[in-house]
């Protein structure tokens, strides 16, 4: 009898060891999902290519840019995010790496596409749209052509407001 009773009491442990596992494991898969699905890292997605990037809104960020770096990941950059619609000058000074220059209206769509190359001298050229824009998106220069990215595309910010 008193075998019997043990055999219980550890098959009723066991059941409750196993229940936990699965619940963890179920929690665990949801969260999971969950976190992906928000993915709450920055990203501007260009037509059917993101780049996961920086955000640069402050007038202290938007003057350092990309300045002083030495590589940048191919599916990487920054976006400046401006409080309204103007025209928007950028140079290279300081910057290290050649990059494509991305001019983005209110509207989302792409006003300018430039590729410029690092400033390694004073005057440095000034880039700057024809029209107004909201946002101005750096990524590796020649990744624009590479993709397509030209005037009028429409872009898409995933957690940057």
């Amino acid at each position: 009898m008193k075998n019997k009773r043990n055999y219980i009491k550890q098959s009723i442990s066991w059941s409750w060891v196993m229940i936990w596992l699965l619940v963890l494991v179920i929690l665990y898969y949801l969260m999971n999902n969950y976190i992906r699905e928000r993915n709450l890292i920055p990203k501007v997605c260009i037509e059917n290519k993101c780049f996961t990037v920086e955000i640069a809104r402050t007038s202290e960020e938007q003057q350092k840019g990309l300045m002083n770096r030495e590589t940048m990941d191919l599916n990487q950059g920054m976006v400046f995010v401006f409080p309204k619609s103007d025209i928007h000058n950028f140079w290279m000074k300081n910057t290290l790496i050649p990059l494509d220059m991305i001019w983005v209206d209110d509207q989302n769509q792409v006003v300018r596409v430039v590729t410029a190359q690092p400033c390694t001298q004073d005057p440095c050229k000034i880039y700057k749209p024809a029209t107004l824009a909201k946002y101005v998106i750096e990524i590796n220069a020649w990744v624009a052509e590479k993709y397509e990215i030209r005037e009028w595309s429409m872009v898409t910010f995933r957690n940057i407001e």
